[in-house]
């Protein structure tokens, strides 16, 4: 298992996406599939996925406060 991490970039509120893709009970996303929103104020960044593979992690609640640099999601590459 090889594992990639999506983190915030900036301090916000946390908003996930809905799944694209549902397999055998997995979701699994695309490289450059957004994946989250951080919401700060009036602006929000799009958080996208590095790399292709099975959503391992959600590490973050919806509506929840994040942090720069905190960890919202684990891609395992090798699925």
């Amino acid at each position: 298992m090889t594992l990639k991490v999506v983190v915030s970039p900036g301090a916000g509120r946390l908003r996930l996406l809905p799944p694209q893709r549902f397999e055998n009970g997995a979701e699994w996303v695309e490289e450059g599939q957004p994946v989250a929103r951080i919401e700060q104020g009036r602006r929000e960044v799009v958080l996208r996925a590095p790399v292709g593979g099975r959503v391992a992690a959600v590490l973050g609640l919806e509506g929840e406060p994040v942090a720069a640099g905190h960890a919202v999601m684990a891609i395992d590459t090798l699925g």
